[in-house]
């Protein structure tokens, strides 16, 4: 162990000291992580970032119990708020060593919360000073430094690290909507600047990144930024169909189904001769979708029940669920394009609302008295339930009246428009396209009749 302190107090901040301390055969083995914490007190972790991480790696790597753990979290806790971005990046192995020690910490502590904290940190210290390096924004008659920028040797902006993945990752395990919330603000709300050529092994991160981060963002109910980011798993070239597209594509077809009630497309970037292998792995999915996209309830309960068992090996049975719930919804707005009112009865049958779970569960009332607490607990402006006469009926209001409406002194509600407005914001429209087009005429007259304009189209030919 001396011979390793002496390595250690010999070059601190030399990328071929950690090379040393990674290739060292000494008998580590036979000390305790605790033997290393004299170590760490003696190195500074913000002006020797890389020994301090390889030192703190041997030490979490040797570390067997959760005692032995609780003394390393303060010099984790120190690395994490103190790392340099500059040191890391001359030695980028250092980066996964940390991943899995990190996740070594997270398997045997059993507190993946624990260890999602401390990667939010170091992720949040890093992209501050990632962020720092930005290059300006360039402009339009730059374009080709602008294009060695976007080359595969960027070295300016935030760029997309494996503590990046980890952190997510480890943050769905820990299935804690607090670090939801932190990750969603420290990780996903800061921008990749540099990412490089997504082939080889940059693929996959970019790939990964993307999906954990809509899990992220459907655990915070913001299903939009969650189909966001899945479509960005789409959006690049790639040679073959990967696994993590496929697992994408299922949550993706559930989740755009579960909100919109139709099925969602791919970009149209992505190579059409993947599409079909894709929905051929995800079938389920597919048909799952399909039924809801066709508005029949006792379709898509049969095909839930069809598909169940894979739905459930594949863990997103939850979500479908979810989305078989959510199916009359959309059913009851889909007769908003055909009607303005509807008794509830009526509603019923045609939406076949007996053929769903919550229709024939029997409670009191039959399944007109389970849609009316159904369309209740909707909380949509736009659909109204009412009582006319002794009977329930549902109304349809516009979208566009359903804004809250501000009256002034004869003014007209703010949020409904009219079509006298309407004329008057179109013909208002037409009259600034007709003035730009005079103004640039003028402008194309004025620079003709110029002398030195003459002169440039004289020398030009």
């Amino acid at each position: 162990m001396s011979q390793y302190n002496q390595l250690v107090n010999a070059a601190e901040s030399s990328v071929e000291l950690v090379n040393i301390l990674r290739d060292w055969r000494g008998p580590l083995s036979d000390y305790n992580a605790d033997v290393f914490i004299p170590i760490l007190d003696g190195l500074n972790p913000s002006r020797s970032t890389l020994v301090y991480a390889q030192v703190l790696v041997d030490a979490l790597n040797l570390a067997a119990t959760t005692d032995e753990f609780a003394t390393l979290a303060e010099p984790l806790s120190a690395l994490a708020k103190q790392a340099q971005f500059e040191q890391l990046a001359q030695f980028p192995e250092i980066l996964r060593r940390l991943v899995h020690v990190i996740r070594r910490v997270a398997q045997l502590s059993e507190n993946s919360a624990y260890a999602c904290g401390v990667l939010i940190d170091m992720v949040g210290t890093l992209n501050e000073q990632m962020a720092l390096t930005r290059l300006p924004p360039i402009s339009v008659d730059d374009i080709k430094r602008h294009r060695q920028r976007l080359g595969t040797g960027s070295n300016h902006g935030v760029r997309l690290t494996p503590l990046h993945i980890e952190c997510l990752r480890l943050c769905l395990l820990a299935n804690r909507r607090t670090l939801h919330e932190r990750a969603a603000q420290t990780v996903l709300a800061t921008r990749l600047d540099a990412i490089g050529r997504l082939d080889g092994q940059r693929l996959r991160p970019f790939l990964e990144y993307h999906y954990y981060a809509g899990m992220v963002y459907v655990g915070l109910q913001q299903t939009e930024q969650a189909l966001h980011m899945w479509r960005m798993v789409f959006a690049v070239p790639t040679r073959h169909v990967s696994a993590i597209q496929i697992e994408t594509f299922k949550r993706f077809t559930l989740t755009h189904a579960l909100v919109h009630g139709s099925r969602g497309s791919l970009p149209p970037m992505f190579v059409p001769a993947h599409v079909r292998p894709i929905e051929s792995q995800a079938a389920a999915y597919v048909a799952l979708a399909d039924a809801c996209a066709s508005k029949q309830i006792g379709l898509a309960v049969k095909t839930l029940h069809d598909v169940h068992r894979e739905l459930s090996s594949d863990g997103n049975l939850g979500l479908a669920t979810r989305l078989i719930n959510e199916l009359p919804a959309h059913c009851v707005r889909n007769c908003a394009g055909v009607y303005t009112r509807l008794p509830l009865e009526r509603l019923t049958q045609i939406i076949c609302f007996n053929e769903h779970p919550l229709g024939n569960s029997g409670q009191q009332g039959g399944a007109e008295a389970a849609l009316g607490r159904y369309i209740q607990g909707m909380h949509d402006p736009c659909v109204v339930l009412e009582d006319s006469d002794g009977v329930m009926a549902v109304r349809y209001v516009d979208a566009r009246a359903t804004v809250s409406p501000t009256f002034g002194d004869g003014e007209t509600p703010r949020g409904v428009p009219l079509e006298a407005q309407w004329s008057q914001a179109i013909a208002a429209k037409v009259n600034e396209a007709n003035a730009l087009q005079n103004y640039l005429q003028e402008v194309d007259q004025h620079l003709a009749l110029t002398r030195d304009y003459t002169t440039r189209s004289k020398e030009t030919v």
